[in-house]
């Protein structure tokens, strides 16, 4: 089955970026486009244009000089700096170096290393093709490296607080809000949560929105160039982010998730690499993870009153492949 049909091409996100692009200067009625890209020139010594992808609160150029490999990004908030320092230790070779630069009128200035390659969301519809299976085959490796650098890198993050009770109260309201055939899903979630919080099992700091748009990837290889918008990362136990796989190995539609033909072979192609690049783990820690994943796909989807039934009767439903590895 070709389910590239269903991904939305990169004209649709052409429209999005410039949408997004008005909608900050509609917010900024007082300065004007072009002092925005004149402080941005000015930064870089070079003339600039706006980034292939935009963000929904900030606006982003790039050096149209092929020897400069940076971008500057004007934000309405201010960006944890240290977080993303924290970050950058945790998966070095997949986040870009950020300085912070400069107030620019009201909006705080960022300059970034460029990540090359586009967002996997314009190439999606290729990748997810017949006969793209190599690519995609790469993508889902690096991305069990990504989250496999967090296990082996691990530097001193501040825990939040009354965590576990956080957890807790959000399983209650799923397991009030959602149908009864989520309920026995959501009981093995809460009987494995106690799982997470063991002295032993590491609370890193990961990605809360690890969508498609997020993932760069060198169009020719498959291979992750970078995942970027780390505006507010979470500090929490490993897994919670795992969820961010699915973007990779099908598309949503408003009636079902569609699946590549073998989105199970890369599930298990996925979990190996994971495994391999953090070595021994114990199965007290592989059933952390996997309730770990189930329950960052529940947090995220569970209160999506528009597609979160869809997602998670594809996502947590049926038996996870994690399961058997």
């Amino acid at each position: 089955m070709d389910i590239s049909r269903y991904a939305v091409g990169p004209e649709s996100y052409d429209k999005l970026s410039t949408y997004q692009i008005s909608q900050f200067f509609e917010r900024h009625k007082r300065a004007k486009r072009n002092g925005f890209n004149s402080h941005a020139a000015d930064i870089l010594a070079s003339t600039v244009s706006p980034t292939p992808m935009q963000g929904g609160s900030s606006y982003t150029v790039k050096a149209d000089s092929n020897r400069v490999h940076k971008v500057v990004q004007f934000r309405y908030e201010k960006l944890d700096m240290k977080a993303i320092e924290q970050a950058r230790q945790s998966y070095p070779d997949f986040i870009p170096v950020c300085e912070s630069h400069s107030v620019y009128g009201d909006v705080f200035v960022y300059v970034w290393n460029l990540v090359p390659g586009p967002a996997f969301c314009r190439v999606r519809r290729q990748f997810l093709a017949p006969g793209m299976e190599q690519q995609l085959r790469r993508t889902v490796q690096d991305f069990a490296k990504f989250f496999a650098s967090a296990w082996i890198n691990r530097p001193i993050v501040e825990k939040p607080l009354d965590l576990f009770e956080e957890y807790s109260d959000i399983i209650d309201q799923l397991y009030q809000r959602l149908p009864i055939r989520f309920q026995p899903k959501l009981d093995e979630i809460r009987r494995g949560l106690p799982l997470l919080f063991r002295p032993s099992y590491p609370v890193v700091i990961q990605h809360d929105d690890l969508l498609e748009n997020n993932i760069h990837v060198d169009e020719a290889s498959g291979h992750i160039t970078g995942i970027v918008d780390w505006a507010s990362p979470i500090v929490a136990p490993f897994g919670v982010s795992l969820g961010g796989l699915e973007t990779i190995l099908g598309v949503q539609t408003s009636a079902k998730w569609h699946f590549h033909p073998n989105h199970m072979e890369l599930r298990k192609h996925f979990w190996n690499t994971l495994y391999e690049e953090i070595g021994q783990v114990s199965e007290d820690d592989r059933c952390s993870i996997e309730i770990a994943r189930l329950f960052g796909l529940f947090r995220t989807y569970g209160f999506d009153d528009k597609l979160g039934i869809i997602n998670l009767e594809a996502f947590c439903v049926s038996k996870s492949e994690s399961e058997s590895i």
